[in-house]
This record gives C-alpha cells, structure tokens and sequence, in this order.
C-alpha cells in the first residue's frame, strides 16, 4: 500500500534484505472527510536532512471492525467513494473477511459468496484502476500446513469473478499494478534475501494481462515493486549484481539498487542512486542496497525506498541497516533525506503534494519533516478507556494516496494487550490523514 497505475496497494511480507522497521503509533479517533482536491504544489528542496515540525496533523478512524481479534492486510482506494480493505480474523488468523466503503460507510461484504476460493486467504494484494475494477491476488497458506495455493480475482462493479493464473505462476505474489480491465502487470516470486548470483529467472520476471491471457516479460534486473499513473509510464524496482567483494563473511557480488521504466514499448534500466552510507560506518566496501518498494504521484513525482547494508564500526557485531529513499523529478533519481526521524519507511503513499507520508510522519516538497499527532483512543473489552488500553498501539501496513487528493488512507490494526490477558484486543481498522493545507 502505495498506489499502482493510479492506486496500487499491497499487504507485503518484507524479505531478509529488507529489514525496515515497524513503527507503532498510539492510536486515535475520528471520521473521514471529503478532500478538497486543490492543485498540488511543485516545487521540492534538495535539503540533506530533514527538519522537525509538530504541524503535521493526525490520524482519524475511518472504520473499525467488529471483531476484536482481527487486522487489515490490503486497501484499494478506487476514489473517495469506492474503497475495498480485506483482512484476517479469529484465533488462529484463519477467517477472511472483506469490507467495501460506498462513500457513506464500510460495510462487511461476503466475497465468498461471489468466489469460495476467497473465503481462506492468508496473503492479500489489492490493486484498482478504478470504480468497477479492482483486482485481488493472493494466497492460501493453511495454519500448520505447507501448502501453498494462490488465487487471482476481479471486481468488476456487481461481484467478484475468478481470473486464471499465469503459467508456472510462483507460490507468493510480490506486487501489481492495474490500469483497465485489460492491462494488468504483476509481480511473482520470493522475497529471500539471495546473492545475485543465486536469482531464479522468476525473479526477473513481470506477467503482463492483455485481458485474454498472461504474457511473460523478461525485466533487466530483479523487481520488488511496481507501480505507474499511466500504461506508458510504469516504474518497477528492485535490485541488480553490484561490486565484487572479496573481503567479509561471504565474498562475491553484493546487490546495488535497480529501477526500471516502461515506456509503453518495452523496459530499460535507469540509473539509481548509489547511496552512501552514514558517516558512522565502519571502514571496507562491503556494501549492498536494494529497492523494495515505490509510488508514483505523477510524471515527474516517484518515490522509491529501500534498505542499504554497510560494515558497522564494530566488526564483531556484522553489518548494519539504514532505510534509503528516492525521487524521480521527470529526468533523474535523486537520494532524498534521510535521517533518525525516518526510521525505515516500509509503507508510503504520496502526499498530493510532491511529498511522501509515512505511518508516522511526512516528508514535505521542501524537505523539512512533520510527525502525524495522536488522537483519541479506542475503548477496550469493557466499553471505556481503560489504563490497560491506554497502551494500545496502531500498526500500519499499507498506505494509499486516494487519487487526485491530499488525503492519504492506512490499513492495519489497532491492539492492545499482552501476555494472555482476557483484555486483550486487535482491531482492524482503517485511517485517514489529511495533508494540512492541502
């Protein structure tokens, strides 16, 4: 979650290279408002590092589930008034359950009824071009079992409908970017952390819908992200073989970050940044970066995050991580700003505004940094605010830019509890923010 074509969202498992971290906001209270669609600015700063500002709004519920053992995988926001969020429920996460907003209200849809493969779904990736179509892709992975069995399904404005599987389709869906009901483009494969050396081809493979068939597409480098505003104009990230490394635990190529664009008539490599590592970092070029993940606002406003691995200044203690972002201003990538305020942004979305909002804050156009406030708590098993749920944390998986908005929605859980308490609780549950002055 993140945008594909125009809204492209995910519910990712994040891969041995790509340690980012988790962060827990306290969670809040609040309806959604209609977004006031004014024009996004253009201009962006090529500060180093970002400032701290405390005018950066909060997050506001949208919906909560009845449920109180369940989260919020997927999001698909179509536009403000078509939106699909799909989760995992019940003591063992083993119930799937969908929940579509109108532009009213969410309310619980019963897409097995429409589909029975959907009624068991333990990986979610959503993707929409629009009211009227939006795609799921995911998996069935049994509690206690090894089996593995994916599904592809379509919305098409009434029900949910089946759609076949590509050839020799891999067990774990990567991402997807959808533009019509004929052009869909999706990623396969694993996210282990491999040497380049040792990339199955699917690795490097994208699976093109024409809306009869799949058609396989070799891509220049490994992909873990796709997204596009346009079927012309289409990124996809990843990684690449880097330098040779002869010196370190494991001696060989180590992976550099890849990104790759379609131009509507075929795929090519565009130079990343090659980001250097903190000022901190150990001595040696035992260095490795990767891409995982990417959003496109527009043309000439994509971002692109990733995690890069250096020597730390211990050499007993291995290599440390540090989170790396992007930005594509039509012509070049350029290294954004990172700093101890951005602690490995793993969900993103744009802001509207050539800005990018992460669960915890957002980088404006100019460079500086605003932290998303708290808000009001939900009430815990007893119907009140108890000091036991004053603890409960929001965790965000997905984010997705609502099109042609400022407004950014979240999808994921609000918990609260710990070791075995009958007060425990998890609610899935959907957010907004709204960029101040948008």
């Amino acid at each position: 979650m993140a945008i594909d074509s125009r809204v492209r969202n995910a519910a990712r498992v994040a891969g041995a290279a790509a340690v980012l971290c988790l962060t827990l906001l306290t969670a809040c209270g609040g309806q959604a408002r209609d977004a006031d669609g004014r024009t996004p600015s253009t201009t962006r700063s090529k500060t180093a590092s970002p400032s701290p500002s405390a005018k950066g709004g909060a997050w506001k519920i949208a919906y909560s589930s009845k449920e109180d053992h369940a989260e919020l995988r997927a999001l698909s926001v179509a536009s403000d008034r078509d939106a699909w969020a799909v989760g995992l429920a019940g003591d063992d996460w083993d119930k799937t359950f969908f929940v579509h907003y109108d532009g009213r209200e969410w309310r619980d849809y019963d897409a097995a009824a429409d589909l029975p493969k959907l009624s068991r779904l333990s990986l979610v990736e959503l993707a929409s071009s629009g009211p009227g179509n939006t795609w799921l892709f995911g998996t069935d992975n049994p509690v206690g079992t090894e089996d593995v069995t994916p599904a592809i399904a379509r919305w098409d404005g009434s029900r949910w409908r089946d759609v076949p599987l590509p050839p020799r389709m891999t067990d774990q869906v990567k991402d997807a970017a959808v533009f019509a009901p004929d052009d869909v483009w999706l990623l396969t494969g694993t996210r282990a952390g491999e040497l380049p050396g040792q990339w199955p081809v699917e690795e490097q493979t994208v699976w093109h819908w024409t809306g009869a068939h799949w058609t396989e597409v070799r891509l220049p480098a490994r992909a873990d992200a796709i997204a596009g505003r346009a079927p012309d104009d289409i990124w996809a990230v990843g990684s690449a073989p880097g330098a040779q490394v002869s010196t370190g635990s494991s001696p060989g190529r180590r992976a550099a970050p890849a990104a790759m664009h379609y131009d509507g008539r075929g795929w090519r490599l565009v130079p990343a940044p090659q980001f250097q590592p903190p000022a901190n970092a150990g001595p040696g070029d035992d260095r490795s970066a990767v891409l995982n993940d990417v959003v496109a606002a527009g043309p000439d406003d994509v971002w692109t995050v990733g995690t890069q691995s250096y020597p730390g200044d211990d050499p007993n203690e291995g290599q440390d991580e540090a989170p790396v972002l992007a930005h594509w201003d039509g012509s070049r990538w350029e290294e954004g700003p990172t700093s101890d305020q951005l602690p490995g942004p793993r969900a993103v979305a744009p802001d509207g505004a050539h800005g990018l909002v992460f669960r915890w804050g957002r980088l404006r156009a100019d460079g500086t940094y605003e932290s998303i406030a708290k808000s009001p708590l939900l009430p815990g098993k007893t119907g009140q605010v108890t000091k036991f749920d004053r603890a409960q944390q929001l965790a965000l998986g997905e984010l997705v830019q609502v099109p042609d908005t400022h407004e950014v929605w979240g999808a994921g859980s609000i918990a609260a509890g710990g070791g075995g308490s009958e007060l425990n609780f998890s609610h899935g549950v959907v957010v907004v923010y709204e960029v101040p002055g948008g």
